[in-house]
């Protein structure tokens, strides 16, 4: 049976071992990791530091804070030390060459920055690629026949619940919006898991010919989200309250 003693030392040495995975992490690996590592990591990092994930979910259009909010909320009541074990072990795993020896410098608190999540765009192959892949990249022939000839529904949703319109509204691009909705019927006012529709999206991202096409398309302004934010309350900057009429919400 290990006593206070050894389980103190025990518990010292996997703070140590922590401190140079995090250290590795910020210095070396940080650059060379796919997002959803950098999430993993990130998770164990905060669940490991400041427990159990504070109760608050970021708004939706808070996209890189909700995903790494997501992620520390997935490891639920895991406790700290478990955390420390798992972040040290997964770092082993992603660079078996590393091992636990001190660097000169400490890493900072917050090691992995929004910009390092900021792209969550993971290389994948064509022959991988769904018809979602080819919206965000813009390939306006490749989204035509997946819908035209492969029988894609152009009002699918993906895994985050996002469709093709929304996906085509975050990235700003009109010809893809006019190819979706003029010539593929794509509704217009499709919302999301959380009521957001391409309006919604555009807004926030002040993109205003994405915002002008979608309300001469006949985009519903009146439509709120879970928060109950219509479209002209997230959008960004003052330049595009003249896109929007002054109306109230339709679930008021």
């Amino acid at each position: 049976m290990i006593n206070m003693a050894e389980a103190t030392l025990l518990q010292s040495e996997l703070a140590e071992e922590f401190r140079l995975a995090a250290e590795h992490v910020k210095s070396t690996l940080v650059s060379r990791l796919e997002p959803s590592q950098l999430l993993e990591l990130y998770a164990l990092y905060k669940q490991a530091t400041q427990g159990r994930c504070p109760p608050d979910k970021p708004r939706w259009y808070q996209m890189q804070e909700k995903q790494k909010w997501e992620a520390w909320n997935r490891l639920g009541d895991m406790e700290q030390s478990d955390a420390m074990s798992g972040y040290v072990q997964l770092v082993s795993e992603l660079d078996p060459g590393w091992t636990a020896e001190p660097t000169q410098d400490r890493p900072s608190e917050g090691w992995v920055t929004v910009s390092c999540l900021s792209n969550t765009d993971e290389f994948i192959h064509d022959s991988d690629k769904t018809v979602f892949d080819w919206v965000k990249e813009g390939e306006i022939q490749r989204v035509r026949n997946a819908v035209l000839k492969e029988g894609i529904d152009v009002n699918a949703v993906d895994a985050e619940g996002m469709g093709l319109i929304h996906w085509a509204s975050d990235r700003d691009n009109v010809d893809m919006l006019i190819m979706l909705v003029s010539e593929l019927n794509a509704d217009v006012n499709l919302q999301d898991q959380e009521g957001q529709t391409a309006l919604h999206y555009a807004a926030s991202c002040g993109h205003v010919a994405v915002i002008r096409f979608l309300v001469e398309q006949g985009a519903d302004q009146t439509i709120a989200d879970v928060y109950g934010m219509l479209p002209a309350h997230v959008a960004s900057g003052e330049e595009m309250c003249h896109l929007f009429n002054p109306v109230k919400s339709s679930s008021q």
